[in-house]
């Protein structure tokens, strides 16, 4: 093999594609259930903290939802790079 090469197993990428897809959705129903939650709990607290509770509840969802969109994003480029790169390689093959 050459320095010039690049190596890489797109079936290994693929998967690791698939695994980041899976944990952005797990993370999106995790920021879903913590509101849902929140929302419920909410209904059902009142007096001079409620307002403090909320604020902390959104302090939570707020990053946990950014982080799954962040690895969604994440899975979308893999993807995206891999399927360039089984391109360019097709058509260097092609000559």
């Amino acid at each position: 093999m050459t320095e010039h090469v690049v190596a890489y197993h797109a079936p290994s990428i693929e998967q690791g594609t698939a695994l980041l897809q899976s944990a952005s959705a797990a993370l999106a129903e995790a920021q879903n259930d913590l509101l849902n939650v929140n929302n419920l709990l909410a209904s059902h607290m009142h007096g001079q903290f409620h307002g403090a509770y909320q604020e902390a509840m959104l302090a939570i969802e707020r990053p946990l939802q950014h982080l799954a969109e962040t690895v969604g994003v994440q899975g979308q480029v893999l993807n995206s790079i891999t399927a360039d790169a089984l391109a360019l390689d097709a058509q260097l093959a092609a000559g």
